[in-house]
């Protein structure tokens, strides 16, 4: 057997090796989501008590190979660093419980460089922006990433993956804005979550869609949606994904009976 094609089996075992790499590290994260995410709430409590297993997800993302990380497909690459973003969410709402959403923490919280991803220092803000949304350009993963507030999209009961991704980010997009708790169509009146979607319009993942904002939400609105007709609105319901607050709010309504 010759050198190149020895050259071209070895190629081929590592990326077999490779492959699924960091689809197959979501395990605990898993666990946790279908565990204690109910609807569109997320039980933080519950998770408070299964927090080694979220510990457990952090060091393994922490310790895997960069190489493995290049390696891998942009689909998997991506849901990769999703699903670790949807996870520090829930690691800085367990240590900054009176804090609110991600987006409501001060910069000395949501930007320190806290996280460990393939042994480079990262805050979540980084993983948002560098590992998710620069190297896409694609406002669709928007409606995948959670920063534990009622205005972004329902966080997901899975984790990302490389076969689920695309197919997922169509689904959830139009979900989200057909969700009436997070954004208000009507014939006249167009209002849309703040965060993402006037706070970072001039952000590269709008700027590069077709149509911009009123682009995308002709292609993943509800059926009559015209945001070139009716200028969006924006606001933010900072009220936290909690299932404790569904449950405070059932409570009350009892004692008033």
């Amino acid at each position: 057997m010759n050198v190149r094609s020895m050259t071209k089996i070895l190629a081929l075992a590592a990326s077999v090796g490779f492959a699924g790499a960091l689809d197959n590290l979501q395990g605990p994260w898993a666990e946790l989501l279908s565990a204690h995410v109910k609807g569109d709430r997320v039980d933080y409590a519950g998770v408070l008590k299964e927090k080694s297993k979220l510990e457990s997800y952090f060091k393994s993302v922490g310790a895997i190979d960069s190489n493995v990380v290049q390696s891998a497909s942009k689909e998997e690459r991506t849901a990769f660093y999703i699903n670790v973003f949807n996870a520090g969410v829930f690691d800085l709402i367990l240590k900054n419980p009176t804090k609110g959403s991600f987006f409501q923490m001060p910069g000395e919280v949501s930007n320190v460089k806290s996280f460990f991803v393939a042994a480079e220092s990262l805050s979540l803000n980084d993983v948002l922006r560098k590992k998710i949304f620069e190297p896409t350009q694609d406002p669709r993963f928007w409606a995948l990433v959670c920063d534990g507030s009622m205005s972004s999209a329902a966080i997901y009961s899975q984790p990302y993956n490389s076969s689920n991704l695309e197919t997922l980010a169509d689904e959830r997009m139009r979900l989200w804005l057909a969700d009436t708790l997070r954004n208000k169509f009507s014939p006249n009146k167009i209002e849309l979550a703040q965060i993402p979607f006037d706070d970072f319009r001039g952000k590269v993942e709008f700027r590069s869609f077709p149509g911009k904002i009123p682009g995308l939400i002709k292609k993943f609105g509800p059926p009559g949606a015209d945001a070139e007709k009716n200028r969006p609105t924006y606001f933010y319901n900072a009220q936290k994904n909690s299932i404790q607050i569904a449950s405070s709010a059932k409570g009350k309504g009892k004692k008033k009976k």
